[in-house]
């Protein structure tokens, strides 16, 4: 399949899986308005208690999307494989899948994390040498360690979708992953370019005429609307995004059976 075959495959099932659309959109539209009172308007003071709220509202948002994240990706795969989408398997989907995309999210912060703690300690121990040149090399090097950094973190962008396609453990589907995109480094990154491109360019014509329309509204409507046109797209998009990597995971799988069987 190719690159725009699975751009195009995201915008199909995207257009056709209007039900799973409509429950992100729900998903994000609550938080969204949740988030409003929490938002501190200009010159405001920053109490400890918004601060808290907005933490414990953060964490409830993200334990929450990794359950739709299981569900969506479950029903993805079943209706670009069957081409039905079964909405009453989603919780059932979404707890399958939970503790995995869990665990495989701790540890993809925690690599981020390592990476991050890295660069910075080259940086700050350059920091008393006052030397030029061992602070230029030292800073070369943690923008190398940061780059392969984002390089491996790159390299296990279809490891959820090896834990719903294969049924894989974290670690197993981790190195799927990481084989599979390293096959086919081109295709993956055009894909993820183009997916960023076009989520870009719609975000900006959408949040554009939406920022004309609420800047002659109330503060309180305007942001009540962009909340609204917001988590509608992103809801549109999540399906997009997640429909055409599903495909492009699904797709190369099936090239690499169908490749081993013939040398068989």
């Amino acid at each position: 399949m190719g690159v725009m075959e699975v751009i195009k495959k995201g915008f199909g099932v995207a257009s056709k899986c209007l039900g799973l659309v409509l429950i992100l959109f729900a998903f994000n539209l609550v938080f969204n308005l949740a988030s409003i009172p929490l938002a501190v308007q200009p010159g405001a003071e920053v109490t400890p208690q918004v601060t808290a709220s907005a933490l414990v509202l953060s964490l409830v948002f993200i334990l929450v999307s990794i359950l739709l994240q299981g569900a969506s990706l479950g029903l993805v795969r079943d209706f670009v494989k069957n081409g039905k989408l079964a909405l009453a398997q989603f919780f059932s989907y979404g707890a399958k899948y939970y503790l995995r995309l869990l665990g495989l999210g701790v540890l993809i912060v925690l690599i981020i994390a390592v990476i991050a703690l890295v660069a910075a300690l080259l940086i700050a121990a350059t920091i008393p040498l006052k030397n030029t040149v061992v602070t230029v090399i030292m800073s070369i090097i943690s923008v190398v360690v940061g780059a392969l950094g984002l390089y491996w973190i790159f390299l296990l962008i279809l490891t959820p979708y090896a834990i719903v396609v294969d049924e894989a453990g974290i670690i197993e589907a981790m190195k799927k992953s990481i084989g599979t995109v390293r096959r086919n480094i081109g295709k993956v990154l055009l894909v993820l370019i183009l997916l960023i491109l076009i989520s870009l360019g719609i975000g900006f014509i959408v949040g554009f005429l939406t920022g004309l329309v609420s800047a002659a509204l109330p503060i309180r409507a305007g942001q009540v609307l962009i909340g609204i046109v917001n988590s509608i797209v992103n809801g549109y998009l999540g399906v997009v995004m997640m429909a055409a990597f599903m495909a492009l995971y699904m797709g190369i799988v099936a090239q690499d059976k169908t490749t081993a069987e013939k040398v068989l």
